[in-house]
């Protein structure tokens, strides 16, 4: 698979950012862990705060998107922050609960003064379109990408590099699946690319420290791709880069349009 990506900054361990990753997975870091039912929340938090607003915490950013939570759910072994500043709605039922993705978008929108534009892209998720949108993407001066995944679908977010770097060389991905497994999906940040001979690996920075090395683990990028079925990624970008998201969808074969 061509990359076309030149440029882009490349760290020790491969990583080629995506325009501002670095200080968008930096940022997502100082936060962990989520509030409890606040994923979506944390990454529009990072997300603003990439791009120089600062909401004051997850709860401003819960409450302009209109979420609702639902029972608590975390990963084994981690606390959670059940702390909160604002009065979020809670459900007991957990159909009625999270956020609505376009909800999330206009909270974004609203909490930058409209200079941040929160562009959804939804379709047919292939290896190939997903790759071709991320490529897409270099042409802008920063970007955020938040993803709504079936978190099942990933690999463990412990997988000994030894087996990821395998992957890189053959393409043939680890054997081990992730063990956790929320109801109604989740949401993350996909920050970087490494490309292999053979594989290649998406950055995602979770919302949970336990996951990766504080929050980052590497996934192939087929997992991703089967992750985002029926589902799909908001591109936060400067709102004058707006079109150039979609264009990239477009030629990706992917729809700019919400799903939820």
């Amino acid at each position: 698979m061509s990359s076309g990506i030149d440029g882009g900054q490349l760290d020790l361990s491969g990583v080629r950012w995506l325009p501002g990753g670095a200080r968008l997975a930096a940022l997502a870091q100082a936060e962990l862990p989520q509030k409890d039912g606040l994923a979506a929340a944390f990454c529009g938090l990072a997300a603003l705060r990439a791009a120089g607003f600062d909401p004051p915490d997850q709860d401003a950013v819960a409450v302009a998107a209109g979420t609702v939570r639902g029972p608590v759910v975390r990963p084994p072994g981690e606390v959670g922050r059940p702390e909160f500043r604002l009065p979020v709605p809670v459900a007991e039922d957990p159909a009625a609960a999270g956020t609505r993705v376009s909800g999330l978008a206009a909270a974004i929108g609203s909490l930058s003064d409209g200079a941040l534009a929160a562009v959804p892209v939804t379709g047919e998720w292939t290896t190939e379109s997903l790759f071709e949108l991320l490529v897409g993407l270099w042409d802008v001066p920063r970007v955020a990408v938040i993803a709504r995944i079936d978190g099942a679908e990933l690999g463990a977010h412990d997988t000994p590099e030894r087996a990821l770097l395998d992957y890189l060389d053959t393409g043939v991905p680890p054997l081990w699946t992730s063990r956790w497994r929320p109801p109604g999906g989740h949401f993350v940040l996909v920050a970087g690319v490494r490309i292999g001979a053979e594989g290649t690996l998406l950055s995602v920075v979770d919302t949970y420290p336990s996951f990766g090395d504080n929050g980052i683990h590497d996934q192939p990028v087929e997992w991703v791709a089967a992750a985002l079925a029926g589902l799909g990624v908001l591109v936060v970008v400067d709102a004058e880069q707006a079109a150039v998201v979609r264009e990239a969808a477009r030629v990706a074969g992917l729809t700019p349009a919400f799903w939820d």
